[in-house]
């Protein structure tokens, strides 16, 4: 059995409302970790202490999310994704090679 109608209509259409704002939610949160991120390397540039922990959990969620948007939104997704690793590369780059004996007594 088929439904067809306008209840069916309707839902389909706030399904596809639903979807495209996750993709909203998900580029804006692409844009603040970047955001987060150039923060980040101007601390390392200027010599000061950062912590990076939970960043790979921050981005693993963003890139959970980013399985919910809509198709058409998936390049722009990926183009935000690609810069974010991209200054994740360059936030690495930049951190100090810590000592392998560890911190001074």
């Amino acid at each position: 059995m088929r439904l067809d109608g306008p209840v069916t209509r309707e839902f389909e259409e706030n399904m596809q409302v639903a979807a495209n704002r996750q993709g909203e939610i998900v580029l804006a949160a692409i844009t603040a970790m970047g955001e987060s991120l150039a923060l980040a390397e101007a601390k390392i540039a200027g010599g000061h202490p950062l912590d990076l922990t939970g960043l790979d959990l921050e981005i693993g969620r963003l890139c959970a999310a980013s399985r919910a948007a809509p198709p058409a939104m998936i390049p722009a997704i990926r183009r935000g994704l690609e810069a974010l690793l991209a200054q994740t590369e360059r936030l690495r780059a930049g951190l100090p090679v810590p000592d392998p004996k560890g911190p001074p007594p």
